[in-house]
Formats: C-alpha cells, sequence, structure tokens
C-alpha cells in the first residue's frame, strides 16, 4: 500500500536512514497516493498474480479471460494491465493462437495506456497473416505517433504498398556521415585504446558512452523529471517517475521540459546545469551517473558544445527516452581553438 509496488520493502528506509541512498524530496498530497480505492488494490493484485502465473507456464488462453477492469482514472494501473496484456499477447502469438493475440494486442495499443510495442505488433501479426489491406490502413491512419512506433511504421508502410501494389513513396534521403577506420593492437577494452591513440594534451579524448549527454540532460530537466504529478511519485524513495517510460510520460510534461529546454535558446543552460550539479550532487536520478561527471568534464562540454546541438539531442531523447538515451556517444574529443569545431564524437562499430 505505501510503496505502490510488491518489490520495495523496509530496506529502503534503512539504506535512506544509513545514507547510503539518497532521494529528491518530492511533495506528497493525497493525489500522490498509489491506491484511492479498494477496487484499485484488488486490480492490481489481480494483475501481479496474473503476471506470476503466466511466468510459470500457464498457457495465455487459459490467463486472458482473467484479466481484470482497473479504474480508467488510474493511468498507472491501465499502463500495468496493458502490460499485461502485451505479454499475453506475445505468449499466444508464440502458441499459434494468433486470434487471440491480436485480440491482446488491440487491448495491449488502445487508450491513452496504450503501448507502441503493441500497436506495432499488432500490425506486423496482421502482415504475417496476409491482412495487408486491414493493416495498411490501421497503419495509415496512426495519430501523432511516437519515435519508435513511427521508425516501425516507415518500415512496415512501403512494405505493404507493395504488397497491396500501390505506389511507392518517395525514400527519404539519408545523411552522410563521416567515418574513418582505425586499426590497433588487440585490448581489453576498444574505447580507452582509442583514447590513448587519439588524446593529445592540448586534445583529450574522454570515454563517456552513456554518462555525459545523459547527465547533461538529466542536470538541465531536472525540475521537469521530478515533477510530483499524478502518479510519478507514490512514496519517498523514487530514483525517478514511475511514469518515466510511459508513452504519455513527455506529454504530460511537455510545457516543463520547454522551460528547462529554454534555457539553451537564452545562453543560461550552463549556470543552471552547474547550479544542479552542485545542488544535488549524489541525488539518485535515471539519468545522472555522478561518480562518472566530474566538474572539468561538465564544464569542457559546455563550453564546447552549441546550445543548438544540444536541444537537438535533447529534443531526439525526448522522442523516445528509453531508446534513444542509449550509447552517443562513445567518446568525445575536445579539441583546441583553431581546429575544426570544439569537440568531435564516435561510436565503436
Amino acid at each position: 500500500m505505501f510503496f505502490g509496488n510488491l518489490r520495495q520493502d523496509w530496506a529502503e528506509f534503512v539504506l535512506t536512514e544509513l545514507g547510503r541512498q539518497r532521494f529528491e524530496p518530492v511533495t506528497f498530497g493525497p493525489e500522490s497516493r498509489a491506491f484511492h480505492h479498494r477496487c484499485e488494490v484488488d486490480g492490481y493484485l489481480a494483475l501481479h498474480r496474473l503476471r506470476e502465473r503466466l511466468e510459470a507456464g500457464e498457457v495465455a488462453a487459459t490467463l486472458a479471460s482473467e484479466v481484470p477492469a482497473v479504474p480508467t482514472d488510474s493511468s498507472w494501473l491501465q499502463s500495468r494491465r496493458a502490460r499485461l496484456c502485451l505479454h499475453l499477447a506475445r505468449q499466444a502469438e508464440r502458441d499459434g493462437e494468433e486470434v487471440l493475440a491480436l485480440t491482446l494486442y488491440q487491448q495491449a495499443g488502445d487508450g491513452p495506456s496504450g503501448l507502441a510495442e503493441a500497436r506495432i505488433r499488432r500490425l506486423r501479426l496482421m502482415e504475417r497473416r496476409g491482412d495487408f489491406a486491414a493493416a495498411f490502413a490501421l497503419a495509415a491512419s496512426a495519430e501523432s505517433p511516437g519515435e519508435q512506433e513511427a521508425q516501425a511504421l516507415g518500415r512496415l508502410l512501403p512494405r505493404l504498398r507493395r504488397r497491396l501494389g500501390l505506389a511507392a513513396q518517395p525514400p527519404e534521403p539519408e545523411p552522410e556521415t563521416p567515418r574513418w577506420r582505425l586499426e590497433l593492437p588487440r585490448a581489453a577494452c576498444v574505447e580507452r585504446a582509442v583514447c590513448e591513440h587519439l588524446g593529445r594534451p592540448e586534445a583529450p579524448v574522454v570515454y563517456v558512452e552513456n554518462l555525459l549527454l545523459n547527465g547533461l540532460f538529466g542536470l538541465l530537466c531536472w525540475p521537469a523529471l521530478f515533477a510530483p504529478l499524478p502518479g510519478a511519485f507514490f512514496h519517498p524513495f523514487h530514483a525517478g517517475p514511475a511514469d518515466l517510460y510511459r508513452d504519455d510520460f513527455v506529454s504530460r510534461r511537455r510545457a516543463l521540459f520547454e522551460t528547462c529546454l529554454a534555457h539553451l535558446d537564452d545562453g543560461s543552460h550552463a549556470q543552471a546545469i552547474l547550479a544542479t550539479w552542485r545542488d544535488k550532487q549524489g541525488i539518485a536520478s535515471p539519468f545522472v551517473h555522478w561518480e562518472g561527471l566530474s566538474a572539468e568534464l561538465l564544464e569542457r562540454a559546455l563550453a564546447a558544445i552549441p546550445a543548438a546541438h544540444l536541444r537537438a539531442c535533447f529534443e531526439r531523447f525526448l522522442g523516445d527516452l528509453r531508446v534513444n538515451r542509449a550509447g552517443l556517444p562513445d567518446l568525445i574529443q575536445f579539441l583546441p581553438p583553431g581546429e575544426e569545431g570544439r569537440c568531435a564524437t564516435a561510436s565503436s562499430r
């Protein structure tokens, strides 16, 4: 009841009291509670038990009829229900129960809490079943798809057009990306070997995979990420909002993110980022890895990376926070004045 889940326990209190972990203080009101009515508790427990039974090996066809309805005004419970329907649908598809899988994918993908993955899997299954016209009509009618869904539709729609004998749409031109090849002796860590090979005292190379851009984003957008919206924080022990990877996470906070990103437009972003780095040091965040973000690294990056480039990166993050935050870049080199640009980035292949 307190945590809103069955994963956390009293150890959270002990570790926090001992100073082993720190969390951002968030204002809690009655609207912040995980459960407001008995039916919500019952619904949560029923969903949890069904997931356990699915993982224990029960067939999806047996469990699908027992999926409970949950209150429509509880978006986080609706999201949990959608996630269960997605897992049931995937199992039904593996079991050859394609009609049931389509029904469950539809349930998982419909509504404000619907999952993009479910909508994509439904279309792919329709395509495999030969329902090309229905799949094309459904795909073409997608409204404001997120980035993950838009990319999947970008691959699916041309195939369906060919299947239906429709005229192909001209593809968007691919951007040209500079590439160069470097051969070095075998090393335990290829990235660190490249750092040593390319780095110069006046132009250091730093291994920053998943640290730098994520950290800059997390520090600049801290107020938006930790805004006490209903369904985001249920208790004082959240490392990040509970709805972080829900499809509606960004849309619910769009105005808050715009306020944070506005620092990039007026040039105050460096001051804002460094102030948050000082004030929030050590507090758990889903984007900030404190051990890898020194003041020197932040100051070098903020001096070298144009604000417009950071905005482009952060907008890309917001298109799909789960996917787009990964692995960019592996390495960054800070170039001295006079060399082309102020920094260069690279990813290994």
